[in-house]
């Protein structure tokens, strides 16, 4: 049992480490495995940077669409995430250094998707296509005041398997996308004693697996979600090196792990 233990504490760490709030926060996206016309999915909850909310219709038997949306606690509250207050002043310590949270983040997208491709198979399945908005922004109150904010759009296809029965339903999603970013920094320069702006505009793909359970009554059930985000920046360039939201190569960085829990809500079609 104590080995046990040691190795969940061992798998937490990094997943409380990279589950900050930054630049870029992958989707808490609609996972629906809906099945007939009529059938309406929806789903709250929080995360470990963020509020969210989705809901699902299916027009058909065979068509379907999704929308989706969250807000970072640092647009509402005095926490970029559960683990960082923005009043937490910056450290050279290495694990505040993984923990600390940055950027206040808000996001929203629109899908449609074909539903119910195997209705006589166990497993449910479902593919959705569409593309999302976002925007980060952050003022950093220890060096000059200096100011970022960043726009972007996403594009993307997902696939999502799964079972559903009366109590119990569980499964995953993986997600395949790109972005399009508009970065703005105004920070501080000493050559002129002022602030300048800065700007840079650059792509990020992305592949986002994820894996959720929902447990409970028959429409009314809790949720549990666990997710990985890997995202590559093309053409990473290190005069974007100690800007805000960029490491010391000039990489994105972006969080890794997403963990949310909620209640989900499912009504049944004609």
């Amino acid at each position: 049992m104590m080995i046990m233990k040691h190795f969940f504490i061992f798998l937490a760490i990094p997943i409380v480490l990279q589950s900050c709030s930054s630049l870029y926060i992958p989707a808490t996206r609609s996972i629906p495995l809906l099945e007939k016309k009529g059938e309406f999915q929806a789903e709250a909850g929080v995360s470990t940077n963020s509020i969210y909310a989705n809901g699902s219709y299916a027009f058909t038997d065979k068509v379907a669409a999704s929308i989706n949306g969250s807000l970072s606690y640092g647009n509402f509250s005095d926490r970029y995430d559960l683990f960082t207050y923005k009043s937490d002043e910056p450290t050279s310590d290495l694990l505040w250094t993984n923990v600390s949270g940055e950027f206040s983040h808000r996001y929203g997208e629109v899908s449609v998707g074909r539903i119910n491709m195997a209705p006589t198979f166990p497993m449910k399945l479902e593919i959705f296509g569409g593309m999302g908005m976002g925007r980060a922004t952050d003022t950093d109150y220890f060096f000059d005041e200096d100011q970022y904010k960043t726009d972007y759009y996403s594009f993307f296809g997902q696939g999502n398997v799964g079972f559903k029965k009366q109590f119990f339903e569980a499964g995953g999603s993986i997600r395949l996308g790109y972005s399009y970013f508009n970065y703005t920094a105004n920070r501080y320069d000493y050559k002129s004693e002022g602030h300048v702006l800065y700007q840079k505009k650059f792509g990020v793909i992305h592949a986002e697996p994820m894996l959720f359970a929902r447990v409970g009554a028959d429409k009314l059930k809790a949720v549990f979600r666990a997710g990985i985000n890997f995202a590559l920046k093309f053409n990473p360039t290190e005069e974007l090196a100690g800007f805000r939201g960029f490491n010391d190569s000039g990489k994105l960085d972006y969080t890794m792990f997403h963990l949310s829990v909620g209640l989900s809500y499912r009504i049944g079609g004609k």
